[in-house]
């Protein structure tokens, strides 16, 4: 492949003398290997992707091919995985590519200050992904259970509309009772992971059918965690996630990952070459 035939991936940004193995690494492209591009103690981690891939024509077409899409995230987050045992990574997102090495130098050299001012505010630290599922009808027949003997009665007594209107009214107050114990259990749940995390980031919900997950998203939260407090975050997230489970909830953790929600989209990562 010529260099006029080819891009110029890149996957995230270390630090010139990051001890980074790369041996063995192909790229999102499986007959390009990984290598860098250096540039005043930055180093990008890249790699080389065909051109009629990823140029305006081409990109369009695979940005709507799935099968495309979950190859090339796959590719990519292993890279960034393998980045992770630096000291300090900057992710970039994926497809961010380069018309050629020049336009990466520039990169980094235009973005130099951003990115050296992440990379000592992410030393050490990686990203951790919670999630928070609730079973509504579950819980909301928890709450039924528990109060039987009050709301429930009230519907049984009296004559039939006013028995109709008590059976409403019961049936909005487990809803909001329900509604509370969920929308408390996920505050609870934020407050104290953050306690442990240098940084915490509540994200939009997933909907269903994008997640792929049963019931609905109350909490998306990414918390920035010191990889010597990793154990001691993810005992609190178990805690939880036993206490939760107990009235219908289910808490997922996820990670370690490359610290995507802690560096500032207004940043250098933004602005990218795209190849014509």
């Amino acid at each position: 492949m010529s260099e006029s035939d080819r891009a110029w991936y890149v996957y995230c940004v270390v630090r010139e003398s990051a001890d980074l193995s790369l041996s063995g690494l192909t790229g999102v492209d499986p007959g390009s290997h990984v290598a860098t591009v250096t540039y005043k103690g930055l180093r990008a981690v890249i790699s080389h992707v065909p051109l009629e891939e990823v140029g305006a024509e081409g990109l369009k077409r695979n940005l709507e091919d799935l099968e495309w899409l979950e190859r090339t995230a796959r590719l990519h987050d292993a890279i960034l995985a393998g980045a992770l045992d630096t000291d300090a990574v900057v992710p970039l997102r994926l497809c961010t590519m380069f018309t050629d090495e020049e336009s990466v130098r520039r990169m980094l050299e235009r973005g130099q200050e951003f990115l050296l001012d992440a990379l000592d505010r992410l030393r050490c630290k990686a990203e951790w992904s919670v999630k928070l599922l609730a079973d509504q009808e579950k819980i909301e027949t928890a709450v039924r259970e528990h109060e039987s003997g009050g709301a429930t009665a009230a519907g049984q007594s009296g004559t039939p509309g006013r028995a109709f209107f008590a059976r409403k009214k019961a049936e909005r107050v487990v809803r909001e009772r329900a509604r509370t114990i969920i929308e408390s259990a996920a505050r609870v749940a934020h407050d104290r992971l953050g306690l442990e995390a240098a940084a915490a980031t509540l994200l939009p919900p997933q909907q269903p059918e994008l997640s792929g997950r049963i019931g609905e998203m109350v909490l998306n939260g990414a918390y920035l965690v010191d990889r010597s407090r990793a154990e001691e975050f993810a005992g609190v997230a178990q805690e939880l996630a036993e206490h939760d489970r107990r009235i219908g909830l289910e808490l997922e953790l996820g990670g370690p990952f490359a610290p995507y929600n802690f560096v500032p989209p207004e940043g250098v990562l933004t602005a990218t070459e795209a190849p014509e």
